[in-house]
């Protein structure tokens, strides 16, 4: 296994029949799940008060490593991207950091029939894909990726009070709506003030896929409500790879909680080794200390 790239699980993996529904707070447990029914009809209560409900998707190794090569992209098997895809078919904005603009090239592009099932439903069909960024100080590299010029679904770029106009207006030419929000202690966007954004939008379901310092900031402003998290069996070791939460969340040095509410777990054999391994995924309920 490559570090630089990862394991080869995405390019020769297919989806399996069903899944393994290993525990739930409330359903029948174990049990096998057919692919269709996973994650197919999540469904999240309305928050308290006028943000919405901020969900989170990660991805990451046995040892904890959320990059391999640095890219989230690289650790998971295609189990994880249909979990990725049925998350965003259930929410109705992104909110990601600018690093996963740089690291991933954000595309928020969901399949016809997700597409198809949420305008059924009243949504809109189309997601909004929003990135949060202290600077856009972005040259024609970055305004060139997806991001910016997939015209599949919507884009937003919120920043903060120290975002340079003449760099707002290069992202603006590009095509895309810059929005200004206030500014925290530190200089980055006031995450609860991009919620309210989002919010004035239509979006009552959020749904952040980090990075891991987006992570740790939502955390530490308590606004995350329920966090899922893929493991992968494989690790690195890479000294240098990030976390899924990179930054202290306890603010009072108390830690946080993660309740949990499901796991699912699916066996594969390694194409390359032959190595029997599972992937697992846990949903957990965000709860915060007093």
């Amino acid at each position: 296994m490559s570090a630089a790239r990862g394991p080869g699980w995405k390019r020769s993996l297919r989806l399996p029949a069903s899944v393994r529904l290993a525990w739930h707070a409330s359903e029948p447990h174990p049990r096998d799940v057919p692919i269709a029914g996973f994650y197919a009809d999540l469904e999240f209560p309305a928050a308290p008060g006028a943000l919405p409900y901020l969900v989170v998707n990660m991805v990451m190794t046995l040892n904890g490593e959320a990059t391999i090569g640095g890219k989230a992209v690289t650790i998971g098997t295609p189990v994880d991207a249909l979990a990725l895809t049925r998350l965003r078919t259930a929410a109705d904005a992104l909110l990601s950091g600018a690093g996963t603009l740089l690291a991933e090239d954000v595309t928020a592009v969901l399949p016809e029939a997700a597409s198809a099932r949420r305008a059924a439903s009243g949504r809109t069909p189309r997601l909004l894909a929003s990135i949060l960024a202290s600077g856009v100080a972005w040259g024609p590299e970055v305004l060139s990726r997806r991001f910016f010029t997939d015209p599949r679904f919507d884009k937003l770029v919120i920043t903060g009070e120290r975002a340079v106009p003449a760099d707002i207006r290069r992202v603006e030419a590009a095509g895309v709506e810059v929005v200004r929000v206030a500014s925290d202690p530190s200089g980055r966007p006031d995450a609860a003030a991009a919620l309210r954004l989002l919010a004035a939008r239509g979006a009552r379901i959020v749904l952040s896929e980090g990075g891991p310092r987006v992570l740790a900031s939502l955390l530490r402003a308590r606004l995350v409500r329920e966090y899922f998290l893929t493991t992968s069996p494989c690790a690195t070791g890479d000294p240098l790879a990030l976390r899924p939460i990179a930054q202290d969340v306890t603010g009072t040095g108390r830690p946080l909680l993660l309740e949990r509410v499901s796991r699912y777990e699916h066996a594969f054999q390694d194409p390359e080794t032959g190595a029997r391994l599972a992937e697992s995924f846990d949903r957990f309920r965000v709860v915060y200390p007093p």
